[in-house]
């Protein structure tokens, strides 16, 4: 198999957190060409963090997107040339106030390679502590709370955890543990 030759690329739409990119390009065996609509934003990092108690941090936020409150884990957003775990390490502090020592990576998924280019990289934080105060970004309100590990399960089938990323984040943890 082949990858297409991308003839051209044009920036449709600039938003806020995302640009609209349209990509005209040409299938290698037929030489037919047509376009794809791609979705440019910054990758993510999303964090499952741990206590010394076994209670995982989860955030609860109003998503646009769904018009709901949301039920998932820290994170966001990371920065052009930050490094991920930095990343990670800054949104669990600012979105709960908890940090810790102790990281482990999970790796990184497409999140949807079918019209998107970003990444999503997991990770755990164990033995978190509450160390600072919450500094959340100018149109952010989160509640944070913690569910025990072993119920963390049942939130999910029960559609209290309905996130995919943190859906897949929870997994990889539990496959890896």
């Amino acid at each position: 198999m082949q990858k297409w030759q991308i003839l051209k690329k044009t920036e449709s739409v600039k938003a806020k957190v995302f640009k609209h990119i349209i990509l005209d390009v040409e299938e290698p065996k037929t030489k037919k060409m047509t376009n794809f609509d791609i979705v440019e934003t910054l990758d993510w990092v999303i964090v499952l963090a741990i206590t010394s108690e076994d209670e995982i941090v989860f955030v609860h936020q109003w998503r646009a997107g769904k018009d709901k409150i949301t039920c998932e884990l820290p994170g966001g957003g990371i920065e052009r040339s930050e490094d991920p775990l930095y990343a990670a390490k800054r949104e669990l502090r600012e979105e709960t106030g908890y940090t810790s020592d102790q990281w482990v990576s999970l790796n990184k998924t497409a999140v949807n390679p079918a019209f998107m280019i970003n990444d999503c990289h997991f990770y755990v934080a164990k033995d978190v502590k509450k160390t600072h105060e919450v500094e959340f970004d100018e149109f952010e309100e989160i509640e944070i709370s913690l569910i025990k590990k072993e119920d963390v399960l049942e939130s999910i089938q029960n559609g209290a955890i309905d996130h995919s990323l943190a859906q897949l984040c929870i997994y990889k943890f539990i496959n890896l543990s």
